[in-house]
């Protein structure tokens, strides 16, 4: 289903229509008529937030009085809703201590019961009258591999009850026995529709996402036709005319029905192949597309969006020689139409593709305007699309000149307008006497805040005032609009802000405060929304390939971290050998030394010529401190007394780190 819609079923008698609609945070049902000639019915009924639905079905027990709705909860237990009454007249309960999901109900005019099962794969009987349960039972106690039950029909096989049940195959439950009869394999994802034509003992199958329909007969396990469509089947419906004519309508995920005429011809003429040939050849032989496709644009004059030029159909349903759809406008309202299939000699109307033409609708209340102006609880009597939206900085209306202030005279003074420059000498007194106001415009200049133009162009789907506040990049004015906006229309522009990126991967940089505010400021708000998953998986799987380069990038990082610091120590153990040699060279080759001076001029030593080698340096800088012994004693150094110790040990220091001395 498409926008706010969840689920929408026509009753059997295609007098009614009901669907389910997401309100807020919670989820409210709606039945009306389909023809305004009828008896009217346009009831609303609004479930309490722990109520989500998973789906609705109609219970027909052959009585317009006792029309009733089953709604089937996200928390196990199914409420029955009259909407005569519009009020919820009785609750199936299980009787479990855990909440398991309910997934389907189907009201059995076989057995004149309802049976509803869950997403544990439990199967249960109930009755429609007293509200009580009759019996239960679970598939995957005979078949090991199925664990959810996602679709639920009856028929009648061989003069005795049976059920059809939907996981990925189609299996026939024998119910006195409590055994599978035959299985129907045919769809690799979970069914989601089963429609029986009792008639002809057949039966019609389609699964989540899959493009393919199937037709089965309860004889045969195999397919006896396959209908391709050109996108993912959402619902679908078949009948017959009078004249013995059949049509099967399918909605595909676009929001268009495709037409497949004579589809039970496929049935009853089946291929003329060889024997060796047949059952290789039979499911590619009756497979075939759809001769026709049916959709609603708006004209010419009036598209202003891909939206406008492809109008999505929510139910489609067969009635008689006409084709019933329906559609929403202004997201709200349902409306609408029947289209011929076949014509009074019973040709086929329905070939090619065909668009049908509407333009908006006119919600006013006449009525109510007339008599007692604008009703609020009525629809609008203006139309948004004409508005002009500003910004509130347009000052030309606030200095007006007073027509009595050029004449002048003492008798109007009094009634002169203030100037500009008093307004604002006033507003700045007032600001001085309450800061809180002043905090508060101060705040606006730091950032002005754009959700109401932001809001509107969601609501209206208007992209090009959408790229107009999306151009903005000052993060405080991103912030305060996405803190005034509305925190379930953050959903829609997280929607629309990864398709952007999706088609314009550069503009990743530009939305990524858009994105990161909205998490930020409406994270908690979006976490509670239902089907989240199905809503946010293009921004989803837009972050998954953006996080997937961080590992890398981490890793890149990390190695020009490591040449930084290699090069950062070879630079720095270069400026170290430099300084050690320059400070060899300033510091020159003889130094004077006064105990030396004074112990020659005593006569305690003699004067010693120091060797040089080859390049003129002494040998004595490159030994060691045994090698310094050995070199005092050949050049007769002799130790002073036992009292000038710490006087030798000095000499010896300065010995060592000054040995370029000569000694003449």
């Amino acid at each position: 289903m498409s926008g706010p819609i969840l689920d929408a079923k026509f009753d059997p008698s295609n007098r009614y229509f009901a669907s389910v609609v997401v309100s807020l945070d919670t989820h409210q049902i709606q039945v009306q008529s389909v023809s305004p000639s009828q008896s009217s019915l346009n009831a609303s009924f609004k479930l309490d937030k722990s109520n989500k639905v998973t789906s609705i079905s109609w219970i027909d027990t052959g009585s317009a009085v006792s029309l009733f709705i089953a709604v089937c909860l996200v928390k196990g237990t199914i409420l029955i809703y009259s909407p005569q009454t519009n009020d919820i007249v009785g609750e199936l309960t299980t009787g479990l201590s855990k909440n398991v999901a309910a997934l389907a109900f189907h009201y059995s005019a076989v057995t004149s019961t309802g049976w509803s099962s869950d997403v544990d794969g439990n199967i249960y009987e109930w009755d429609v009258i007293s509200y009580k349960l009759l019996q239960q039972f679970k598939v995957g106690d005979v078949i090991e591999s199925v664990d959810a039950i996602n679709q639920i029909s009856s028929c009648i096989y061989h003069q005795e009850p049976h059920l059809l049940l939907g996981a990925n195959s189609i299996y026939l439950w024998n119910l006195k026995n409590r055994s599978v009869e035959r299985t129907f394999p045919g769809h690799i994802q979970p069914v989601s529709s089963i429609t029986n034509i009792i008639a002809q003992d057949l039966f019609i199958t389609s699964a989540k996402g899959d493009r393919f329909i199937n037709l089965y007969s309860l004889d045969k396990t195999t397919t006896r036709a396959i209908f391709v469509a050109s996108a993912s089947v959402v619902s679908l419906s078949c009948g017959t005319n009078s004249s013995g004519k059949s049509v099967l309508a399918a909605i595909n995920e676009n929001g268009q029905v495709e037409v497949f005429n004579g589809f039970l011809s496929e049935a009853t003429q089946p291929p003329t192949l060889p024997s060796s040939k047949k059952k290789r050849k039979q499911m590619s032989a009756v497979s075939r597309p759809a001769m026709g496709t049916l959709k609603i644009s708006r004209s010419e004059n009036e598209i202003k969006s891909p939206q406008d030029a492809n109008i999505f159909i929510n139910a489609v349903a067969v009635a008689e020689d006409n084709l019933l759809f329906t559609w929403l406008e202004n997201a709200t309202i349902s409306h609408f139409d029947t289209l011929r299939w076949v014509d009074e000699v019973g040709n086929y109307m329905i070939d090619g593709s065909k668009t049908i033409f509407k333009s908006k609708a006119d919600l006013k209340s006449v009525s109510a305007a007339q008599s007692y102006g604008h009703d609020a609880a009525a629809a609008k009597l203006y139309n948004e699309s004409h508005a002009v939206v500003a910004d509130g900085t347009h000052v030309r209306n606030l200095d007006r000149e007073s027509g009595d202030e050029k004449d002048g005279g003492e008798e109007n003074e009094g009634e002169m307008e203030e100037s500009m420059a008093e307004k604002l000498e006033k507003l700045a007194v007032k600001q001085k006497s309450n800061p809180q106001r002043k905090s508060k415009l101060e705040d606006n200049r730091n950032g002005i805040s754009l959700s109401v133009i932001l809001s509107q162009s969601l609501t209206n789907n208007d992209q090009t005032l959408l790229e107009t506040v999306l151009q903005n990049n000052d993060p405080q004015t991103i912030k305060n609009t996405i803190t005034r906006l509305n925190p379930y229309m953050s959903v829609i522009l997280l929607e629309k802000l990864s398709e952007k990126i999706q088609r314009q991967a550069s503009r990743f940089d530009q939305l990524n405060y858009w994105i990161q505010w909205i998490l930020v400021i409406h994270g908690l708000t979006i976490a509670s929304l239902p089907n989240l998953n199905s809503k946010l998986f293009a921004l989803h799987s837009v972050l998954a390939r953006k996080a997937d380069t961080l590992p890398r990038l981490l890793e890149l990082k990390g190695r020009l971290n490591l040449l930084y610091d290699a090069t950062s120590l070879k630079k720095m153990a270069g400026d170290g050998e430099n300084d050690a040699a320059g400070e060899v060279d300033e510091e020159g080759a003889v130094e004077y030394i006064e105990d030396l001076d004074d112990a020659r001029f005593n006569g305690e030593i003699e004067d010693v010529e120091v060797d040089l080698d080859e390049e003129g340096v002494d040998d004595y800088v490159d030994s060691d401190d045994d090698d310094d012994e050995e070199e005092e004693e050949e050049i007769g150094i002799e130790e002073s007394d036992d009292d000038d110790d710490d006087d030798d040990d000095d000499d010896d220091n300065s010995v060592d780190n000054h040995s370029n001395i000569e000694i003449d």
